[in-house]
């Protein structure tokens, strides 16, 4: 029954994928655009941009060449503006021919520099990179990039975590522990997520604390790089928080701190105020009243999420929307979620509801 149920769903997968193939080349994603969401706001957001592939593969890194070629695609489709003019567009009289479109990046990995950088300034690109600011200058990285870089790394042959047995003897196996562990860890208070992966890298084999090599893929970016991509006009800068927890799982005061230690550090390497904010993980349940309120009194003066949409003029600036560029997401899919064709009107109902306050 399993097998049958998987067999289904590919079958329905490989189905969706021939329709938007078929649409895509039309022109009917783009004449919609221009039409039914004529005023809308489309943002995308990337994490990292690889130059080779992954041991074990992570969704939240694109190949350069697939970036490459969507960046050529949204240059010739869209008015591509920074996110905080974007905002000041939006509600302007005086609208673009094209539609707009901001690009940003989270976690602010080192690769956006050395992969994306080139590619943004050679096209005349702007974006916006959202900093985890206890990382940078540092050879820490994103929890979830130090797990795949240990179980990519390690000679181990099997790990047992919480009484379950993890079967590590070939690639598909430490993919499938690395991604159910991943899932489990994401739903954890940042003090027990830390605790558990440390955990997880010493049974591994390795100690926590030594750090990342120099040349691998999930390094975070430092302040020369960040100073560097800032004063060259295209990048602007936000805060993602201090450490990368997940705020609606925190106190008052821990958000707080997150919150203010992300956006004074943001302020301090780029010399500018910090207005721009991404939640982690981003979705409905992952922020609340309580978060919006200290984001208000800490000036922020938009924030995203990572539940999809378009934006309007009278979009809850808090609850601001974006599409995931995924590493598998084809050229095809990618045009029909820039042109809002993926999207469905009870999603964004459903996100309406859940956001905290309405502007």
């Amino acid at each position: 029954m399993e097998n049958t149920d998987r067999r289904i769903k590919l079958l329905s997968r490989e189905a969706k994928e021939r329709i938007y193939q078929g649409l895509a080349i039309t022109r009917l994603p783009r004449f919609l655009n221009r039409t039914l969401f004529r005023k809308a706001h489309t943002v995308i957001t990337y994490h990292g941009v690889r130059n080779a592939d992954l041991p074990i593969p992570d969704e939240c890194f694109i190949a350069r060449d697939r970036f490459i070629s969507q960046m050529l695609y949204v240059r010739r489709h869209f008015t591509v503006v920074p996110l905080s003019q974007a905002l000041e567009l939006a509600v302007s009289r005086k609208k673009p021919v094209l539609p707009l479109l901001s690009i940003t990046f989270d976690d602010g990995f080192q690769n956006v520099y050395d992969n994306a950088f080139p590619v943004l300034k050679e096209l005349g690109l702007p974006a916006t990179v959202f900093l985890v600011t206890s990382l940078t200058d540092t050879d820490d990285t994103i929890w979830y990039c130090v797990l795949n870089h240990a179980f990519s790394e390690t000679s181990k042959r099997s790990i047992v975590w919480r009484d379950r047995r993890f079967d590590l003897t070939n690639p598909g196996n430490r993919v499938h522990a690395c991604l159910t562990l991943q899932g489990i860890l994401k739903e954890m208070p940042q003090d027990v997520l830390v605790r558990e992966v440390e955990g997880i890298i010493t049974a591994l084999g390795f100690d926590p604390g030594s750090g990342l090599p120099k040349n691998s893929p999930f390094r975070i970016l430092n302040s020369r790089d960040i100073q560097e991509m800032h004063k060259s006009g295209l990048i602007e800068f936000g805060a993602h928080t201090h450490t990368h927890s997940i705020l609606s799982l925190l106190t008052e005061d821990a958000q707080e701190h997150e919150i203010r230690s992300s956006i004074d550090r943001v302020c301090a390497i780029t010399g500018k105020p910090c207005t721009l904010f991404s939640y982690p993980n981003g979705e409905a349940g992952d922020f609340g009243e309580m978060t919006r309120d200290l984001l208000i009194r800490n000036n922020i003066y938009c924030s995203v999420t990572m539940m999809r949409g378009p934006n309007y003029p009278d979009t809850d600036r808090f609850c601001y929307r974006r599409y995931g560029i995924e590493s598998a997401m084809s050229d095809h899919r990618f045009v029909m979620n820039v042109h809002h064709m993926v999207w469905v009107k009870r999603s964004i109902s459903r996100a309406n509801r859940a956001c905290p306050g309405r502007a």
